[in-house]
């Protein structure tokens, strides 16, 4: 299926509903991973983001999971009860299940006994810098949504304070640990930053529901990533956003609106 038109560097694909959206979505990276495996020779750091994003990854392909992946959390939700924890919900999915079986690396991001947030995100960090000293070779793999509020990862908006989401997100580090306070119900994260973002070699953007609009109207126009994070999309240098129908109606896209 050729590409409705592009956002920045990503193809743009629209799919009629919100299911056969998830299932393009994972036989997209089904396709992928393969070709990193078969073709490429590479191996492959595969990170996924929660929320709907996770409930696409049963539908890959159990032909494509083996050894040469490695594969993490996008963003995490410190929590001690790992309740709410990224990674205690994607050991639920038979995505897990069969990346388990099959000798796949993971990097376990729950919360332990003694942990901090600040804690956590170190662990994290040198996780992912160590895959990337070890596979200099390696691609990295990220799948990611937008909220309906424009966050993406952890990554909350700071239209009041600008500098701080500089400060936060535009640093040396790729992994960092913050309190959101009131802007998400899940106050603490320990989240990936755009600095890391700008090193994954594939993003897959998963976006559906016509209640994100209005924010995706808004995300395409000009404006601070500190307002809309989602913005980063269009400064992601590959891979593709995936559509349903309605979303793509409510933002105004059939109509020519930001083409």
């Amino acid at each position: 299926m050729e590409p409705l038109r592009r956002i920045g560097h990503l193809k743009l694909f629209v799919r009629p509903n919100q299911s056969d959206t998830a299932i393009y979505f994972a036989k997209d990276i089904s396709r992928k991973l393969l070709e990193f495996r078969d073709v490429e020779r590479r191996d492959v750091l595969f990170l996924t983001s929660g929320g709907s994003a996770l409930a696409v990854l049963d539908r890959i392909s159990p032909e494509v999971i083996g050894p040469y992946l490695t594969i993490g959390i996008f963003d995490e939700r410190f929590d001690l009860s790992n309740r709410t924890s990224n990674y205690a919900q994607l050991r639920k999915t038979d995505f897990y299940r069969r990346a388990v079986q099959k000798g796949c690396r993971l990097i376990d991001t729950a919360s332990r006994p003694g942990m901090t947030m600040e804690s956590l995100a170190q662990y994290y960090e040198e996780e992912l810098r160590h895959w990337r000293r070890a596979h200099p070779r390696g691609a990295i793999m990220a799948t990611m949504g937008v909220a309906q509020n424009g966050h993406t990862a952890g990554i909350m908006p700071f239209p009041e304070d600008p500098i701080r989401f500089q400060q936060l997100f535009e640093g040396e580090r790729w992994i960092i640990a913050y309190d959101v306070e009131d802007k998400d119900p899940f106050r603490y994260r320990v989240t990936t930053t755009f600095t890391f973002l700008r090193s994954v070699d594939l993003i897959g953007i998963y976006m559906v529901g016509k209640e994100k609009g209005t924010m995706l109207t808004q995300l395409l126009r000009e404006g601070s990533c500190a307002d809309l994070p989602g913005r980063i999309i269009k400064e992601l240098p590959r891979g593709a956003i995936y559509l349903d129908e309605e979303l793509y109606q409510s933002a105004g896209l059939s109509r020519g609106i930001l083409m």
